[in-house]
């Protein structure tokens, strides 16, 4: 009995309620175009994939445009305990 906890509603609700708000919160940021087309995590038809080949593809781009290219990459992987 010391190791049985009561059954709470609480996390239905809150489940039920996390899903209304993020649909409502999607639709306006997409309404009011909000998030930039650079902005891959975010939108529905977007994945890591995508973004890696759009970066790709940028720097393809520069390197027959003979411009220099550059970049800064940073490990973000302990900063969200992952």
């Amino acid at each position: 009995m010391t190791n049985c906890r009561p059954t709470s509603l609480l996390t239905s609700f809150s489940t039920v309620f996390g899903k209304v708000l993020y649909d409502r919160l999607i639709k306006h940021i997409q309404i009011n175009s909000i998030v930039v087309e650079e902005q891959f995590s975010i939108r529905n038809s977007s994945s890591a994939h995508k973004a890696a080949f759009k970066l790709l593809e940028e720097i393809l781009n520069a390197l027959n445009n003979k411009v220099m290219v550059g970049g800064i990459f940073c490990d973000l992987q302990k900063a969200f305990d992952c």
